[in-house]
């Protein structure tokens, strides 16, 4: 289930226009710690590879872009909760790689959008959970 890279520029475009509230970002990251708190934790317990506290908020926006993704690809406004057990399938050496394989455009989106490489693995790694979780 490979997210065409026109549904990835559409969320891209549709959340750019939303950004323009200047509460969306709060609510946005909010709505993805309920919505996937595993990867909330993994994300937090990754504080200082991705470079502080502010770069966590940074990495829980951008997985919240890329649940979008998903949500809108399979036309549902919930996707299964990402769990401990789907991170630990993604874990691993090569995450961007195999994101680039698995979801070619989202992993364009991380190397567009993503300048700190320890963040876009880190992202690709969450990218891969959520994918695991969509199919589920």
């Amino acid at each position: 289930m490979s997210i065409p890279e026109d549904q990835v520029a559409r969320v891209v475009a549709d959340i750019s226009t939303r950004m323009k509230d200047p509460n969306y970002a709060q609510i946005a990251i909010g709505h993805f710690v309920q919505a996937h708190p595993a990867v909330s934790q993994f994300l937090t317990a990754n504080m200082k590879q991705l470079g502080g506290g502010e770069a966590v908020f940074h990495a829980v926006f951008h997985a919240e872009i890329i649940a979008e993704c998903f949500r809108r690809q399979l036309g549902r406004d919930v996707l299964p909760s990402v769990s401990f057990g789907d991170l630990d399938r993604t874990a691993g050496e090569g995450r961007e790689a195999a994101l680039a394989q698995r979801e070619p455009a989202l992993a364009g989106y991380l190397t567009a959008n993503v300048e700190e490489a320890p963040m876009r693995q880190v992202l690709a790694h969450v990218s891969l959970a959520l994918a695991e979780a969509a199919a589920s």
